[in-house]
């Protein structure tokens, strides 16, 4: 059957991961996260096999490190100006294209999808997609004092895709949350309260959406984190488990100090059989979306996504299968809300016996910036091959707002063999309402709280943020350090709960109402 793709099929035959744990080394090394993909690279190339060389390679796309995304994660020890030639220099490729992708989870996946395009359209014969951090190493050597040299500058071509869509609205980057955890306990608490949990049931209920990932993560060689952890491990405070803010403990989001990185080998059918790549290793994509939703503050349901379930049901649909269909499943979670929403929209129930995660997903494997997902990939590849089996990646960026999905599978069957249609693969966001927003300088008297979260911090006072809504039903966000209000909201869930608003440092600011 293999013989039967078109030459321009874009297919998946080589990854490669690369795992670096300080704990393992006297002295540790230190690496710079492009040395980190290169090894990953030189892994997919020679798990690719054939003749395959980094010569062959026309294309090289990078994900956008964390240090290049957002101020919180700047690294002080330089960087390399052109990704993609770090990695090219290493291996010894010369790539007519170099790309380092914007900002998102979803990344991977889209530059899967961008080059295949770019293969089935002939522009291209084979792509390495890549991507890496080294935050372990920069925060030790942080922690330490020790200086490091990290710069590499070329003068390349690149195409370098900094982020200029809008991923939050104004009101939300003046809200004072400051992490994805904010605003993602927002989306969690809301989801809470609409299932009818108090926050202790909902942690529990977290935590044994967690702890069948962690079990996975034990038994990945790949994993950064070793430990199995238990449901109860995961809502307890103790063994560093802090609580980051309401209803979030350390152990139940994503864990970005990791030195990981993973690369896939794209390549055309036609290629493949120059360079004599076995067609034991070849994995296609049956069905692929993306698409991008409203920011979290004005969607007609904050604790969901409506383009999410679109992307999901979307890609099933290209791949003409269902949820049912997928043996293997990778969801992305970055946070408990991001599985239960995707699983949710999949119709997958709590007892479905499949593991939702290949890796061990971003609380226990790593949380590799950008690039977990590209881990989701390069596991799934390897463990679809010589089987029947078919799986699904799904990956999620912003705030539950970017969203993409694949299937894939190694079992060629007629309905895969025209080359998929890669010039439509954007899925609209459906969310047509129109949320109003309060206008800025003109405090509400008065409001509803819709969703909440208390942000706990070490050096400065706990502080509740609410994302509220006024008598008209227009939103807005305010806060407050005021012990009491604090305590009454760390007390009782402040869901439905009518506040009084002022204005203070062009700030909202409130109290419970009496």
């Amino acid at each position: 059957m293999h013989q039967q793709l078109p030459d321009n099929t874009p297919i998946l035959v080589g990854a490669g991961q690369y795992t670096e744990h300080l704990n393992k080394q006297d002295a540790p090394s230190l690496h710079p996260p492009m040395e980190l993909a290169a090894r990953a690279c030189s892994a997919a190339i020679a798990d690719a096999g054939g003749t395959l060389l980094a010569t062959d390679i026309d294309a090289i796309a990078v994900i956008r490190l964390f240090s290049d995304s957002a101020p919180l994660w700047a690294c002080p020890f330089g960087r390399s100006n052109n990704p993609p030639q770090s990695i090219a220099q290493r291996l010894g490729a010369n790539p007519k294209k170099r790309i380092y992708s914007n900002v998102g989870g979803n990344s991977p996946l889209q530059l899967l999808a961008e080059l295949s395009g770019a293969i089935a359209r002939g522009d291209i014969d084979c792509a390495l997609v890549a991507g890496a951090e080294a935050i372990a190493s920069q925060r030790h050597a942080q922690r330490s004092g020790k200086e490091l040299d990290w710069a590499e500058n070329y003068d390349h071509p690149l195409d370098s895709r900094e982020y200029t869509e809008r991923f939050a609205a104004p009101a939300e980057l003046a809200s004072d949350m400051y992490l994805p955890a904010h605003y993602y306990a927002l989306i969690e608490n809301l989801r809470a309260h609409q299932q009818g949990n108090d926050e202790q049931s909902h942690r529990q209920q977290m935590a044994r959406l967690l702890t069948p990932l962690s079990e996975v993560a034990g038994d990945n060689p790949f994993a950064y984190f070793y430990q199995d952890h238990k449901a109860e491990d995961l809502i307890s405070d103790a063994n560093g488990n802090y609580a980051l803010c309401v209803p979030y403990n350390k152990l139940m989001v994503a864990q970005d100090a990791v030195n990981q990185a993973a690369a896939i080998v794209l390549i055309s059918a036609g290629k493949a059989r120059e360079l004599g790549i076995d067609p034991d290793k070849w994995v296609l994509q049956l069905g692929y979306a993306e698409g991008n939703d409203n920011c979290l503050f004005e969607r007609s349901d904050p604790g969901t996504s409506q383009a999410m379930q679109a992307v999901m049901s979307t890609a099933l649909q290209r791949a003409n299968c269902s949820q049912q269909d997928m043996d293997l499943l990778d969801i992305y979670s970055c946070f408990p809300c991001a599985v239960e929403a995707v699983r949710d929209a999949l119709g997958i129930t709590a007892d479905d016996p499949r593991p939702l995660t290949v890796t061990g997903g971003l609380p226990f494997f790593g949380g590799p910036g950008n690039n977990y997902s590209m881990h989701a990939l390069a596991e799934m590849v390897t463990k679809l091959r010589n089987t029947t089996k078919q799986g699904l990646v799904t990956a999620n960026g912003g705030q539950l707002s970017k969203h993409a999905a694949v299937v894939l599978s190694a079992n060629v069957q007629e309905r895969a063999i025209s080359v998929l249609d890669y010039s439509e693969l954007d899925v609209a966001a459906i969310d047509t309402s129109t949320i109003e927003t309060v206008p800025e300088c003109s405090a509400p008297v008065a409001g509803t709280i819709l969703t909440y979260t208390i942000i706990f911090e070490r050096k400065r006072d706990d502080m509740v943020v609410v994302l509220a809504h006024d008598t008209k039903g227009a939103r807005f966000f305010a806060s407050s350090v005021d012990q009491v209000t604090v305590t009454q909201a760390k007390d009782h869930s402040p869901i439905g709960k009518d506040i009084e608003v002022w204005a203070e440092e062009d700030k909202y600011k409130f109290k419970f109402r009496v």
